[in-house]
């Protein structure tokens, strides 16, 4: 690999490659090691370079209204690697609900299933260097708490297991790996501005690329992938109104809408009638498990996907850095490595020992009657929840973005139902009851906090131009050779983080791109 800094390039420079993808975060990096040694000519964009940059987050910078989210500059990282630079790790794929076509949920289906998508799910869980392909709760009984192997999870309810990653930041683990590869080109701090086609608008001919200091350079690629995030995605093809007014990709007006993210925040608390014993994970827990509802009560409901986190309510209400730094060191030590940055993880613990002791003994010694439950739901897709064009244009000359997040009534339904069968099973079961937050209980409640930064569905996935932006393989509807990679693609968005399905998804696509036509 050619790790070449783009600002040392002359103006107006001219890259030919077969390849050229857009983003060097999970989607970018994964295909790019997928792709590497097939004697094809890859080249690598990335805005950032291989450190953070406030001037280059900055290009993030946009509006939000709606649905309370964080701002668009703080939800991502704009660098060598991508927002995996801070994902937390968790891991789970899509259940085979989440990719059927539910009549109670608007535009839900995607063109295919997952049988399409497992072995790459097995693939994707290498790369992110998960313990194991199995995610039954069977298999995980000893991480799992005596709560939830009880009868609470057998009938309504089911256990979700969500593995954990170490969490590998991809660009720091595979950059030595990839600059092996003499087939692939990564160019950093090189942004793209503007996507040239043919007169038909049907023919990539061309990406103009932009350094900070305003010069810019050009690549040629027989084959252009952006997988620049959910927002970023949407917001590069609406820009690129030079053979088509509004923007690549949109001749249904479908780029940028359906937006979805996670809705996830603190809604109930459960005052357990049990010993609290029987709710505290193994101290060798390797995996995070969830209470969702079984997929014959959502359906008989017609209620979206449903999961909620149950966990001992901690006084101060969030870890403590040094705990949180504790907890990396020992997730990484169970799996025989030593974690990424050991030291700055060292000198946090040691340096916040009263945190890390408040929070040990909340965890493995004190009694506590109350857990708090965190939703982590799906959200419906939605035409009105969407992506546009600001009024004012980031330092390169494009329109920044504006992120308008609405969530439906079937969402506050499915998060008021999805409670109250909790708690109605808790009770069935003596092992207490549930009380909810006083939010949760008023008329058209917008859930606090800011989402949970997983931006998914603005280039949606659809056999039908009609109803998305990218066919089942990614490309662009009416272009040849334009594809996209990443969430945005994701028809729904089920209540699993994305991060796996993302990879999945990137190294089916690259498996495609390695004999594809133009």
């Amino acid at each position: 690999m050619v790790l070449l800094d783009a600002r040392s390039l002359p103006q107006d420079t001219v890259i030919e490659a077969d390849i050229c993808i857009v983003g060097a975060g999970a989607a970018g990096i994964a295909m790019a090691r997928e792709l590497a040694g097939q004697s094809l000519n890859i080249v690598l964009l990335e805005s950032g370079g291989l450190d953070f940059d406030p001037d280059v987050q900055a290009l993030y910078a946009g509006e939000t209204v709606g649905a309370p989210s964080a701002a668009l500059e703080e939800s991502r990282l704009r660098y060598f690697g991508g927002t995996s630079n801070h994902w937390m790790g968790y891991c789970r794929p899509f259940d085979p609900e989440d990719f059927a076509a539910r009549p109670w949920v608007p535009l839900s289906g995607w063109p295919f299933g997952l049988d399409e998508l497992a072995p790459w799910y097995a693939k994707a869980g290498r790369v992110l260097e998960l313990e194991s392909e199995d995610y039954g709760a069977g298999h995980w009984q000893a991480h799992i708490s005596e709560l939830l192997k009880g009868p609470l999870v057998g009938g309504r309810l089911r256990a979700a297991v969500f593995q954990q990653s170490p969490p590998t930041r991809l660009g720091e683990r595979y950059r030595d790996e990839l600059e092996q590869a003499g087939d692939v080109r990564v160019l950093l701090n090189a942004n793209l501005v503007d996507i040239a086609t043919d007169p038909t608008a049907r023919t990539v001919t061309g990406l103009a690329v932009a350094r900070l200091d305003g010069s810019r350079f050009t690549v040629r690629p027989r084959i252009a992938v952006l997988a620049c995030g959910g927002i970023e995605n949407p917001r590069l093809l609406l820009n690129a109104r030079s053979t088509a007014p509004a923007g690549l990709g949109n001749g249904h007006d479908m780029v940028g809408r359906c937006f979805m993210d996670h809705p996830t925040y603190e809604a109930a608390d459960i005052l357990l009638d049990v010993d609290p014993d029987l709710a505290r994970p193994p101290a060798t827990q390797l995996i995070d498990t969830l209470i969702g509802l079984a997929p014959a009560v959502e359906e008989a409901e017609s209620l979206c996907r449903f999961v909620t986190y149950a966990y001992p309510r901690r006084e101060a209400g969030v870890e403590a850095p040094g705990y949180r730094a504790l907890r990396d060191i020992t997730k990484s030590l169970r799996r025989g490595r030593l974690p990424d940055h050991l030291w700055e993880l060292i000198g946090t613990a040691a340096g916040d020992l009263g945190g890390v002791a408040g929070d040990l003994w909340q965890r493995f010694v004190t009694d506590t009657p109350v857990l708090a439950v965190r939703i982590h739901p799906e959200a419906a897709p939605n035409p009105d929840s969407r992506v546009t064009l600001g009024g004012e244009r980031c330092p390169l000359g494009l329109q920044r973005a504006r992120l308008d997040w609405r969530i439906t009534g079937l969402d506050r339904r499915t998060i008021r139902r999805g409670l109250e069968i909790l708690g109605e099973e808790l009770g069935r079961h003596g092992l207490g009851r549930i009380r909810l937050a006083p939010w949760v209980l008023e008329d058209g409640f917008e859930v606090p906090g800011n989402g949970a930064y997983h931006h998914m569905g603005t280039t949606r996935m659809s056999d039908d131009p009609r109803r998305g932006v990218v066919d089942r393989n990614g490309l662009v509807h009416g272009m040849a050779n334009l594809y996209v990679a990443g969430s945005s693609v994701f028809p729904t968005c089920g209540y699993a983080n994305p991060t796996l399905t993302i990879v999945a998804l990137a190294l089916r696509l690259a498996e495609r791109l390695k004999t594809a036509p133009v």
